[in-house]
């Protein structure tokens, strides 16, 4: 039976680990991978933005074909549970292989391992965020589940940000590689665990539809909105994520302090996500989300100011920065769990696959064609540098302002919470 109400807190405890290995992979893959293969293996900027873009593209595309195929598979099956299980194998194969390439053909084998990897994380993450959408049904309850789920991602991200450089440190590239891939390995199987209770198992009951009704919710106008706010807000963040390595290194020559930063940001974002729950249920969840892109936004024009040296204002811009995580984490996928209650069909695992669609879509545009742009305004590495404090920093803030501009004019809400009170045009 599906729970009003806030959760209790052994379903949010049992509901939340797994959210961490499957952001400790994420995390690598999104931010370390492109500056990896760039400087260490010298492969083309534009070579890899190309490849991220295609690969990043078939992986949006298969999203909500996924989500429609476990919706009729939980159905026959009454849970989720084993979905959840079987991608664990390949993720775990395809992290390997990322981080252990085949130096003969390595597009080869960045693509490939990049097509295992997505395949198999997509069938688990994307029946694990439909579950959090069956476990309960209250408008806060759905914000509980979504930033419980985050605050596991978060220590996660935390995790695989200090962990390469310490591993690798004490124990050597190779075998602190070998060690990273087995914690995530180690950390992916640990986390299905408090999944297996009967009491985690939720009945997925509904109309067996075609394949290609993925697209059907598609008509309702408010799920637009909200899908092409969080194409803008996610590609904002995957142009500055996929340069971060970049930027430090180069523009502020502190590559030492970079896993700092990045403890410091994903820190930051775990303690903002009760400021961003507070005012999603003191206002609602549109305003908050509103809220924290501007304050992204003010954060990332000051990043371009910033030049060699200038640490500690890149530390609180890491602090701003990461307290708007929280928000752009956890309160797209509970609004998203709301339009699903609006559904006549039960079906949240289709529209967790395209919000997974829509977000690695946007991952594919911010990483694949930001690289080649720069390689194209002339940046190589230590020439340039104001092209790549440019496309670090103001294009995303361009993209941040069109998203707020948006949020202010349309309506993203699946439902207004109980007795809500909204702010009008506040920013």
């Amino acid at each position: 039976m599906i729970e009003r109400g806030v959760p209790p807190a052994f379903t949010l405890l049992r509901y939340a680990p797994l959210g961490m290995p499957l952001a400790f992979g994420a995390l690598p893959v999104y931010l370390l991978l492109p500056h990896l293969y760039a400087t260490d293996f010298g492969m083309p900027l534009a070579l890899l933005g190309l490849i991220l873009l295609a690969v990043r593209l078939l992986d949006a595309i298969q999203d909500p074909l996924i989500g429609l195929w476990s919706d009729h598979w939980a159905e026959r099956h009454s849970g989720r549970q084993v979905l959840i299980a079987v991608g664990v194998p390949g993720m775990i194969l395809g992290f390997y292989v990322l981080f252990h390439p085949w130096l003969g053909a390595l597009w080869l084998s960045l693509t490939l391992a990049l097509v295992i990897f997505y395949f198999f994380y997509s069938v688990t993450s994307v029946n694990y965020q439909a579950l959090g959408a069956e476990l309960s049904s209250d408008y806060n309850g759905r914000t509980w589940l979504t930033t419980s789920r985050e605050a596991g991602a978060l220590i996660g991200v935390l995790l695989a940000a200090a962990s390469p450089d310490l591993l690798m440190k004490y124990f050597g590239r190779d075998s602190g590689l070998d060690l990273f891939c087995g914690l995530f390995a180690l950390l992916l199987i640990l986390a299905l665990l408090p999944l297996r209770p009967a009491s985690m198992r939720r009945p997925v009951s509904g109309n067996t539809t075609a394949w290609w009704t993925f697209f059907a919710p598609l008509k309702r106008a408010p799920l637009r909105h909200l899908l092409i706010v969080v194409l803008l807000s996610q590609s904002a963040n995957a142009i500055a994520g996929t340069l971060f390595f970049f930027f430090v290194d180069e523009v502020l020559q502190a590559h030492i302090w970079a896993p700092v930063f990045l403890v410091v940001y994903f820190l930051s974002g775990a303690l903002g996500m009760p400021l961003w729950l507070w005012i999603s249920a003191r206002f609602n969840k549109s305003i908050a989300w509103r809220w924290s892109i501007a304050l992204a936004t003010f954060a990332f024009i000051g990043a371009f100011f910033l030049r060699s040296g200038d640490l500690w204002a890149y530390a609180v811009i890491c602090v701003i920065t990461g307290l708007t995580l929280g928000a752009d984490q956890s309160l797209p996928p509970s609004l998203l769990a709301d339009h699903s209650d609006g559904d006549t069909q039960s079906r949240p695992g289709n529209y967790f696959g395209l919000l997974n669609w829509v977000a690695k879509a946007a991952t594919a545009l911010g990483a694949g064609l930001i690289l080649p742009l720069m390689q194209f305004m002339g940046y190589s590495q230590g020439k340039h540098l104001w092209v790549l404090s440019f496309c670090y920093a103001v294009i995303p803030a361009l993209v941040k302002i069109l998203a707020i501009v948006l949020l202010g004019i349309w309506s993203v809400e699946g439902r207004m919470m109980p007795s809500s009170k909204t702010l009008s045009g506040s920013i």
